[in-house]
């Protein structure tokens, strides 16, 4: 199923076109779970239920190498359902290649930079375009002259 597939299914069960868990405010669609308005993500659940909110994820998908990394639950739910989008056979790698198993590992890690980049500077460009417009709301639309040695070159 294609990733624009799941994700139509996904906002589907979940009965929203805008799901937020309702703990925690998680809105990645493969953490999610409940209909809305009683929406939780998988570590809010996984909380409530005692088991650990770390979990062990194969970067390189299981068949291709038992090596695993600790990630928090909602990212391992993330980075499992972007591996979904591999080709089939070099998640599977069902003679072993060692070609595919590279491939899988290249995958897998790009992932994992991708959903770390995403968590650690994903909020910087919104909020900066939301500073830009307060700014020039409150100090008029050359509000960074006013600045000594603020202007962008």
């Amino acid at each position: 199923m294609s990733k624009e597939a799941r994700r139509e299914k996904q906002t589907r069960r979940l009965g929203t076109r805008a799901p937020r868990c309702k703990l925690c405010g998680e809105s990645n669609l493969v953490a999610l779970s409940g209909t809305a308005p009683s929406i939780l993500c998988y570590e809010c659940q996984t909380r409530d239920s005692g088991k650990p909110l770390i979990e062990k994820h194969h970067a390189a998908g299981r068949h291709n190498d038992p090596f695993t990394i600790p990630i928090p639950a909602n990212d391992h739910r993330v980075l499992s359902d972007r591996q979904q989008d591999w080709p089939a056979k070099t998640l599977r790698n069902p003679n072993g290649s060692p070609l595919l198993k590279a491939s899988a590992t290249l995958r897998g890690w790009l992932d994992v930079l991708r959903e770390l980049i995403e968590h650690i500077l994903g909020w910087i460009p919104e909020f900066l375009e939301a500073l830009d417009s307060f700014l020039n709301e409150k100090l008029g639309n050359h509000w960074c002259e006013q600045i000594p040695q603020g202007r962008a070159k």
